[in-house]
């Protein structure tokens, strides 16, 4: 049996190792995702609204890039899952609860504000030729933006991410020996 504490508490050198590790060998290029030409980047918020036909034909163009361009095999389901997980929280505003429920369903998501921004993430990490830790990275720099996270569960890494310092993992590591409450 996991540790739930351990499995709950992110790896961000693990992460990377693996997303590098991953993307070492991979080329990108766009497939059935030129199937959706239209400019997202014209996003009208005022008048965001759930369409399931449009919500289901985004949903799956994001989960069918993901399933493309996310490296494959045994050795990186954690970090495939870590990915998704981002991107879940993006698309609900909500993490699992104690229980492991999230209540809330990312195929629901609004199209505006959540499935199109999710999907030009995807286009600009897939054009940019991003790694899987670049993808990971832009969906938790989302999330800390819309406020899905409490400053008190961000990480030292992610306090520094949001206020747009420089992380130096040295610097965490000579700091994590140090007592304190917050």
């Amino acid at each position: 049996m996991k540790d739930k504490n351990k499995k709950s508490e992110i790896n961000f050198d693990e992460i990377r190792r693996l997303a590098k590790e991953a993307d070492n060998n991979k080329g990108f290029d766009l497939g059935f995702e030129e199937d959706l030409v239209e400019n997202n980047y014209d996003i009208d918020f005022t008048d965001d609204q759930q369409n399931p036909e449009e919500s289901h034909r985004l949903f799956y163009a994001i989960e069918g890039i993901l399933r493309n361009h996310l490296p494959k095999g045994d050795a990186y389901e954690e970090l495939r899952t870590v990915v998704r997980e981002e991107k879940t929280i993006f698309l609900t505003g909500k993490k699992k609860d104690i229980t492991g429920r999230r209540n809330a369903d990312s195929r629901q998501a609004y199209i505006s504000s959540h499935l199109k921004v999710a999907l030009n993430t995807l286009f600009e990490w897939v054009s940019e030729g991003g790694n899987s830790f670049d993808l990971f990275m832009k969906f938790r720099a989302l999330n800390i933006e819309r406020g899905y996270f409490k400053e008190e569960e961000l990480s030292d890494y992610n306090q520094k991410l949001k206020k747009g310092l420089n992380w130096n993992p040295k610097d965490h590591k000579k700091n994590s020996g140090q007592a304190g409450n917050g």
